[in-house]
């Protein structure tokens, strides 16, 4: 139901649809990606829940997922005039994560 709806582009009825009765975490990725221009404060919740798991784990493909919504972070962080804000928490995690040497890497490719 809710790929149905993301594909008509119905949003509003979407993100209801994810919190009435659940969606997996592509779905609720997909559905931040498409209401973070209008929604961006929504978004900005979907995208720190989908992160910290991944700041559990290793590799290089974990690394990337985190990377991009680290920058989805920074955008809703941007669109809601908290840069500040985002600074403090990349800066927490950054030292939280620093001996993952490859994902310092790959943060600092980003530009974060």
């Amino acid at each position: 139901m809710i790929d149905a709806l993301l594909d008509d582009k119905d949003l509003d009825a979407a993100w209801q649809a994810a919190t009435d009765i659940g969606a997996d975490d592509q779905q609720w990725r997909t559905l931040a990606d498409q209401v973070r221009p209008i929604r961006p404060a929504d978004a900005l919740g979907v995208y720190h829940r989908l992160a910290e798991p991944l700041t559990k784990e290793t590799g290089n493909a974990i690394y990337e997922q985190l990377a991009s919504l680290l920058l989805s972070i920074r955008d809703c962080h941007h669109r809601l005039d908290t840069r500040e804000e985002f600074t403090t928490y990349l800066t927490a995690l950054r030292a939280g994560q620093k001996r993952k040497r490859n994902l310092m890497r790959l943060l600092d490719q980003h530009g974060l």
